[in-house]
């Protein structure tokens, strides 16, 4: 007797495909199966009792092969794949495409270990690990994976973190411990086949390592938890943070959550507070009003905001022979072209959205759609000559540190120092140990404090409605300046400077009270406008006639659809229950549409 096999392939569609074979097949067994005029690896979703008589549509072909005598990935992994395709709104396929190897989907064959002993245990209550100083928490982590006898999962928001974390183990740990490689390969192949294996019982890694596939998995840790690094690539703005968690839940692991500052989410369940204040060393400093030129291509000193303040703490920092880091989140040159004449901001043509601006390239890159657009003569609106450069970026930034400390120590423009290699940062580091020096950059350089004396870390422009128009805004910039307070060596001898038009106003009185002071602030603000953690913020992008199509469906159920973020291609909506959502969307990804007409998907969770 033929059975009904559901069959969910690697793919952005969300129905399963149905086949026939002879036996019922359980859940999670790759099987190959026959697709236009190819054959595709897939995975088992449901079978049925028996072939369905009465079906009037066309036969059903068979089921090629199966792969697998027994499921490939853990039962917990498994369990998490089903609720990050069933129960948001992503689709089984396209988590298991994120999950699995490359060769794993290609079908290649491998020998897992005998499957271990399940334990049966319930999921605790999570614990929290907030102490400020990352030593502190790295000491609590080694603790906890010293206590655990089984698989231990410990994610990091980057390479750095990680790193520095891996030469603090000792050396036992080492020997069961494996550092999740980046992107696919062979490496990842054969780690992931270790750590099948039970040869690796401990993986380190950032996002993606969410995924590995540990026996029995039953300590969970998940560094700096608040931070954007954590979001996954193919599930925009969903923290793997989340992913961890329900993982943990499934497999009955204890879960450990730390960091210097707590999401929304995780500080609405747990309510911790800042057990240290960084007393004595915070300075607020008034930005002053820059000048003002109608032509972009020369500027004077008088256009950067540098004040005086700023300069009289570097000059001591570089005296004291420690470095200082001038940090600005804005590349390129500027970062707005204003008209003089009519008063217009000059933005990106195709989505409307906000555009960085480069003087020696001589163009402008859209920071929604990343469209490039040519540095305009004339004010696309009016037409005036008079276009004013706004919000100066690094590169005019960096021409101004040199003017001011030409002969006090070298400066350094390290606008792309996440990609910066290792003999890069080597020949770096032996340079500021000859002397110390100004180092301008972006957020990013935070990391060096880890390496360097860093005597001053000073925002340039601490106005976080300048890094980013959307609610997150005021979080994101009082985490990282907050996190600049404690990160690396001799933090307590440190000063941070912020540079603002509001000094020690909103959100930045926080900043001496504690991050429990600025939670309370912003999370009654956002319960009053049904923003997240309260609800989901889920943005649709779509280039075409299959956006409106999603909005009139939408509308037609009652759900209030906003403007996107990229412009005229993107719509937002606010929703409490992911499920309604899902079922409106479920027609634009079923197996009838073409991957070049699939919208893409971001949820917000924070």
């Amino acid at each position: 007797m033929l059975h009904e096999i559901d069959v969910v392939l690697p793919s952005p569609w969300w129905t399963p495909l149905t086949y026939s074979f002879e036996n019922p097949l359980p859940e999670g067994l790759r099987v190959l199966v026959p697709l236009g005029k190819g054959l595709r690896t897939g995975f088992t979703w449901k079978s049925s009792a028996f072939l369905n008589a009465t079906r009037t549509d066309k036969p059903l072909r068979n089921l090629y092969s199966v792969i697998d005598p027994t499921p490939c990935l853990t039962e917990d992994l498994w369990r998490t794949v089903q609720w990050l395709g069933a129960a948001l709104p992503f689709g089984v396929g396209h988590v298991l495409k994120a999950a699995c190897p490359s060769a794993l989907l290609k079908g290649q064959k491998f020998r897992p270990a005998e499957r271990p002993s399940s334990i049966s245990r319930q999921a605790g209550a999570p614990s929290f690990c907030y102490f400020p100083r990352e030593s502190d928490r790295f000491q609590r982590y080694t603790e906890a994976i010293e206590k655990n006898e089984n698989g231990t999962l410990v994610l990091f928001p980057d390479r750095e973190r990680l790193q520095s974390f891996y030469e603090t183990l000792p050396a036992g740990l080492r020997e069961n411990a494996c550092v999740w490689p980046v992107g696919g390969g062979d490496r990842l192949w054969e780690t992931w086949k270790a750590v099948r294996r039970l040869e690796r019982k401990i993986v380190l890694g950032t996002s993606g390592s969410v995924f590995a596939p540990l026996g029995v998995l039953s300590l969970v840790i998940v560094e700096e938890e608040a931070d954007p690094g954590h979001q996954m690539p193919l599930f925009p703005r969903l923290s793997a943070r989340s992913v961890a968690a329900k993982r943990a839940s499934f497999s009955g692991a204890s879960l450990i959550l730390g960091g210097t500052f707590p999401s929304s989410r995780v500080y609405l369940t747990s309510g911790v507070n800042a057990p240290e204040l960084p007393r004595g060393r915070l300075v607020f400093v008034k930005s002053p009003s820059p000048g003002r030129s109608g032509t972009p291509s020369f500027f004077s000193n008088q256009e950067i905001p540098l004040s005086r303040k700023l300069l009289d703490e570097t000059r001591r920092c570089l005296n004291d022979g420690k470095n200082a880091l001038w940090l600005l989140d804005r590349k390129g040159y500027a970062g707005e072209l204003r008209c003089l004449e009519c008063g217009r901001t000059i933005s990106c043509s195709r989505c409307g959205g906000r555009t960085r601006w480069h003087l020696e390239k001589k163009r402008g890159e859209c920071l929604s759609c990343g469209e490039e657009i040519p540095w305009p003569e004339v004010c696309p609106f009016c037409r005036s000559r008079l276009v004013e450069a706004r919000q100066l970026g690094l590169e005019s930034t960096f021409q101004a540190a040199i003017d001011h400390f030409r002969s006090e120590g070298p400066v350094f423009l390290l606008a792309e120092f996440a990609s910066m290699g290792k003999k890069a940062r080597k020949d770096l580091y032996r340079k500021l140990g000859q002397r110390a020096g100004i180092l301008l950059g972006t957020r990013s350089l935070l990391g060096l404090c880890r390496n360097l004396d860093v005597g001053l870390i000073a925002w340039l422009d601490a106005d976080t409605t300048d890094w980013k128009h959307d609610f997150g805004a005021r979080a994101e910039g009082f985490r990282v300046i907050w996190e600049s307070c404690w990160v690396g060596k001799n933090a307590d001898k440190r000063k941070v400077l912020l540079q603002s038009r509001r000094p020690r106003q909103g959100w930045q009185i926080a900043l001496e009270a504690g991050f429990q002071f600025f939670w309370n602030q912003e999370l009654r603000e956002r319960n009053e406008l049904d923003l997240p953690p309260y609800s989901f913020l889920v943005e649709v992008s779509h280039r075409g006639e299959i956006l409106k199509q999603i909005r009139d469906a939408m509308e037609q159920e009652g759900i209030e659809v906003l403007a996107g973020i990229r412009g005229a291609d993107s719509i937002q909506v606010k929703v409490r229950d992911l499920g309604k959502l899902r079922k409106i969307l479920e027609p634009f990804f079923s197996v009838n549409i073409t991957s070049c007409t699939i919208p893409r998907l971001c949820v917000d969770f924070e």
